[in-house]
């Protein structure tokens, strides 16, 4: 598995990522990747069409009673490609996104690559009129990194402290972006925008999978009083880039510190972030740190019921699946606008996302009145089941893959007529 694989995963995760990623590019380094699955058809008839997918495999070797099988980022997604593709006639094979060893020994007529390890060398290996589209899970890839930066430079403003980025885009998606005929990404029209150099660009919402819960929760555990002053932050790896050094600077801040108002935190917390902000996760009496928490878990379902907010000032995201969940759960949305999610009439989004603007946006937060927080939690829940459903989400990919096939195919007549054989 390569000499990384004999140092103790708690040793290799305070490896700085630029090592990490430099380390497994050496050319002495054996890889060991997944084997594609093949022939993903759930029709009797042979299908007339053949798509492939690069993306992640493992989903589709998960038992049913996985408890991994609720989580749709990444594994409802790539589940919903598949089944998107199905429905619209193609038989479906699937690679790991880091297989750079693939290629490609069938015909297919569709491509849907995402991340720029392998797009570009399975593309080449395509015939011309296969019709090639870039899966996006967020901003483009050179934007994503330059707000992540700026994140990392306002923090060494404050605190003196350079740290590593810790969600920084290693592989270029440049050349994937450019040979695609057309990009899909997550997001809102914002995250569209990020991808406007390029010709052909569809943005669809990210989604969680259904959990009816949340009626009896409001009905039988829901405090709404309470909950206000209660912010939960659900998230994945990255404390700067998600936002947790705002968060602990805001609760930290004298407006807060003397306020009843408590932030939970559920999160991995980096031996390096831990060090900067040693004061603020240790001894404010109202900052919880909860740690890693898995989705749907009861200690979930006990933060979800205690918070009526879920507060996550990211800095570059295509909608995160932790924010979707809690908004399934009716929590409230407090967001940074680089969250890329519309709150519509349900919650508050953050325009500069500066401490300030999150400590202003707590405090009028911990003030609202009680039935305008249970109107906004059914809100932010109906637009959840509406608009972030497993169902929208794979209409808005049948959709949009049929429109990059569609444009694609009636350039690919136009060159034709243009060069008669």
């Amino acid at each position: 598995m390569g000499l990384l694989s004999s140092i103790p995963l708690s040793v290799r995760r305070r490896i700085p990522g630029r090592l990490r990623t430099a380390f497994n590019r050496l050319p002495f380094r054996r890889r060991i990747y997944p084997p594609p699955i093949l022939d993903i058809w759930p029709a009797a008839t042979p299908p007339l069409k053949r798509a492939l997918v690069s993306y992640i495999t493992a989903p589709f070797k998960l038992s049913a009673h996985d408890p991994r099988n609720i989580q749709f980022s990444n594994i409802g997604i790539v589940r919903n490609i598949a089944r998107a593709l199905n429905e619209l006639g193609y038989a479906v094979d699937v690679v790991e996104w880091s297989d750079s060893s693939f290629v490609p020994r069938r015909k297919y007529d569709v491509f849907v690559g995402h991340c720029g390890c392998n797009f570009e060398t399975i593309a080449q290996a395509l015939p011309s009129d296969t019709t090639k589209i870039y899966f996006s899970t967020g901003l483009y890839w050179r934007e994503w990194n330059r707000l992540e930066e700026v994140r990392l430079d306002e923090l060494q403003q404050r605190r003196g402290v350079r740290l590593a980025p810790d969600r920084k885009i290693e592989y270029s998606e440049e050349s994937a972006n450019r040979m695609a005929n057309g990009i899909i990404c997550l997001g809102n029209h914002a995250a569209k925008e990020s991808y406007r150099q390029f010709p052909l660009v569809i943005n669809l919402n990210n989604a969680a999978y259904h959990d009816a819960r949340y009626d009896t929760a409001v009905k039988d555990f829901k405090d709404f009083a309470a909950g206000r002053k209660n912010f939960l932050f659900f998230s994945g790896p990255g404390n700067v880039h998600k936002g947790l050094d705002l968060l602990l600077e805001a609760f930290g801040h004298e407006a807060l510190r003397e306020a009843d108002v408590h932030l939970y935190i559920c999160q991995s917390i980096a031996a390096d972030f831990h060090q900067v902000y040693e004061e603020e996760l240790t001894f404010l009496p109202r900052v919880h740190v909860i740690g890693p928490v898995a989705m749907r878990s009861r200690r979930f379902y006990e933060l979800a019921d205690r918070c009526d907010y879920v507060v996550h000032p990211t800095c570059a995201e295509g909608q995160p699946g932790s924010v979707i969940e809690c908004m399934h759960q009716g929590l409230i949305p407090i967001l940074s606008r680089q969250a890329n999610m519309d709150t519509r009439d349900f919650g508050v989004t953050l325009d500069e996302c500066s401490i300030a603007e999150i400590v202003a946006a707590i405090r009028q937060a911990a003030e609202r009145p009680v039935e305008q927080c249970e109107e906004l939690s059914r809100k932010a829940r109906a637009a959840t089941l509406q608009d972030y459903s497993e169902a929208a989400f794979l209409k808005n990919m049948k959709a949009a893959i049929s429109t990059i096939e569609s444009m694609s195919a009636g350039k690919s007549a136009e060159r034709r007529t243009s060069n008669p054989a």
